[in-house]
């Protein structure tokens, strides 16, 4: 609603018409002590500068004449000046012993108008001084004065209507309505309190029709009919209602968008999807607000969110760069997120580049927005940049250091580095601010497993499973006790392994795969329980045929029961399944070779191996010992290459 204090230029402009007009034609009489104001002007008025405030008022005797001392003379009457002879006087102060002339009274309306605007301003002061009974009082005088002031009459009937006198608010309304039979604001908010708080629908669409019928353009008449069909369940009358408001010949662009944002009330699901033909309908009238106003930041970001919100990013795009292109000519919009929607609307249509440029704009023009450093962080990790990555993620944490998503991400970005004692300070830090959480210790606890620091690691796991039994239990799941193991086979505890995956399987059996594999795998590399070993690796299969890396640990299983015929055959599925190469398979590979008497496959595949892993320590002395006796012609009768 509009602000009453409009009101007060409306009322001031009115009283000073009707004292201006009342003044005009009065003829200042004689008073004592007035101000001399000549009978005719002089030729030449020279302009005098007003001064600040009221005259100052002439002296009056607090006694009356009559009771003046004996010993004083009386004073001589003053002479009565006659229609042509010397200045006349007006009295600057009119009161019960000097009444003003009849000819400088108000007129009645005039006198109706000043009094309406003093009851106004009292009702405004009562209100910033939070006299809510004494304000509304005044207002209720200002309309008894004046009942067609249709935008406070709206206020008053709504405060009525809040104390539960809604009787009084109706009454206030069509009071409005006969002495502005032609405004339409009182007749839609007669509808909305008959609909709302008297659930009388008939009478409700009345008088919104009435309005529209006074003025087809006026956007609230018709958002009254819509909630009302809206609120009947009868989406068909709804879209009538739009239809109609459709053939509106408003040139304003925010009609528009209004009327785009109930056609989306009614056709878009909550997915954002709707039928190709109520698509066509709402574009065609966000695109006729966008076109009623190229110049308007604010109105394109509005058409470019519609598009977003229907599922046409693409199509958002020209709006926010229309919007933004206004925006940096000076328009005061609050657009702030404008390059955030424009980035995020990149992404969506896969042109990461640009997005990663736009936000970079952001940062330079917002540099305390954490979360634009956030996604400029994801976008570089997700191009392989990760120096760049690190630095996004960094600031990010420098800007809000109150969540401890931060502190995981730069962490996390840290091991990817191999820096991994750099992620262990930082979650160290994580850590300090945040001891009630059990998630930060297990995320320490596997940074401490990555940085080998074992003994550390095996502490924080211990740790952050007692934080979690006692108030976190949730946490305590396969994925926990998955973490938990493989940082105990690193540490060398084998058995504390085995009994932290079994519990992973146990908890989680459909979803084992990885559990099993890495628990077969540590048995067979350790020549430990290779029959239980043989059965988890082919379990693991059984859930995830294709998977290379278990193709790799069931050729090593053949490997080591001594069938190298069998091992080969996976290992080599494992390599062609793998991507990108693996060293580990490679490894293995030679091996089998080795194992079959073929020394110069086994070397060839050794090299590839170490091409791929530069710090595998025993990898060279297999090379070497394989050099020799190709050297030696020790591989000359060997069987040739596999195809």
């Amino acid at each position: 609603m509009i602000s009453l204090r409009t009101g007060i230029l409306k009322w001031s402009r009115a009283f000073l018409a009707a004292c201006l007009v009342a003044c005009s034609v009065s003829v200042l009489r004689a008073s004592p002590g007035g101000i001399v104001v000549p009978a005719k002007p002089p030729k030449k008025a020279t302009p005098v500068p007003a001064k600040a405030g009221p005259p100052a008022p002439a002296k009056v005797s607090a006694k009356p004449k009559s009771s003046a001392p004996a010993s004083t003379p009386a004073p001589k009457a003053a002479p009565v000046a006659s229609p042509n002879s010397g200045p006349e006087y007006a009295d600057a102060f009119p009161s019960e012993i000097h009444p003003p002339a009849p000819d400088l009274l108000l007129v009645q309306d005039a006198a109706k108008k000043a009094e309406a605007q003093a009851a106004f301003a009292r009702a405004l002061v009562a209100e910033d001084n939070a006299e809510a009974e004494q304000a509304l009082a005044g207002y209720r005088k200002v309309l008894e004065l004046d009942p067609g002031y249709a935008d406070l009459a709206v206020k008053v009937a709504y405060e009525l209507a809040r104390r539960n006198d809604v009787a009084g608010g109706i009454q206030v309304l069509k009071d409005a309505v006969k002495a502005a039979p032609k405004e339409p604001l009182p007749l839609v908010y007669l509808s909305q309190l008959y609909s709302k708080y008297l659930k009388k629908p008939d009478l409700a669409l009345k008088y919104a029709e009435q309005a529209i019928a006074l003025a087809p353009d006026n956007f609230s008449a018709h958002l009254a009919i819509f909630e009302l069909h809206m609120a009947a369940s009868q989406p068909k009358k709804a879209e009538e209602v739009l239809e109609r408001a459709g053939k509106s010949k408003s040139t304003d662009p925010k009609y528009w968008v209004q009327l785009g944002d109930l056609y989306t009330r009614l056709y878009l699901k909550e997915d954002g999807s709707s039928q190709p033909a109520e698509l066509d309908r709402m574009s065609a009238v966000y695109r006729k607000a966008a076109e009623l106003a190229p110049a308007d930041a604010s109105i394109q970001a509005k058409v470019g969110d519609y598009f977003v919100l229907s599922r046409q990013v693409a199509g958002a795009i020209p709006f926010y760069l229309t919007a933004l292109k206004q925006q940096d000519a000076g328009d005061d919009a609050p657009l702030s997120n404008l390059r955030d929607k424009l980035a995020r609307a990149f992404l969506v249509t896969q042109q990461r580049d640009e997005a990663i440029a736009m936000l970079e704009q952001v940062t330079a023009s917002s540099p305390m927005r954490f979360e634009t450093y956030e996604l400029l962080g994801e976008l570089y990790e997700q191009k392989g940049e990760h120096d760049k990555a690190l630095a996004n993620y960094e600031h990010s944490l420098l800007l809000d250091g109150s969540r401890p998503d931060n502190y995981l991400r730069v962490a996390d970005m840290y091991l990817k580095q191999k820096q991994p004692d750099k992620g262990v300070d930082v979650m160290k830090r994580a850590r300090a601010k945040f001891p009630d959480l059990p998630q930060i210790t297990f995320s320490l606890a596997i940074t401490l497993s990555q940085a080998k620091r074992h003994t550390e690691s095996m502490t924080a796991f211990a740790e952050a499973q007692a934080d979690a039994e006692n108030s976190h239990e949730e946490m305590l799941n396969a994925a926990f006790y998955f973490q938990y193991g493989a940082a105990a086979e690193q540490a060398g505890l084998m058995e504390k392994s085995a009994e932290l995956f079994r519990e992973c399987i146990r908890l989680d059996p459909a979803n084992a795969a990885q559990a099993c594999n890495y628990l077969g795998y540590m048995w067979v590399d350790h020549d430990m329980h290779l029959d239980e070993a043989g059965d988890l690796i082919k379990k693991a299969l059984e859930l995830d045929p294709d998977n290379g890396a278990y193709l790799d640990s069931l050729g090593w299983f053949y490997l080591k029961k001594g069938d190298p015929e069998k091992a080969l055959k996976e290992l080599l599925r494992a390599a062609d399944a793998i991507k990108p190469e693996d060293a580990t398979v490679f490894e293995h590979i030679g091996d089998v070779y080795q194992k079959m008497g073929r020394t110069a496959d086994a070397l060839t595949y050794w090299q590839k191996a170490l091409a791929l892993d530069a710090e595998n320590t025993k990898l060279p002395e297999k090379i070497e010992s394989a050099k020799q006796k190709v050297t030696k012609g020790a591989g000359a009768a060997e069987q040739p290459k596999a195809q």
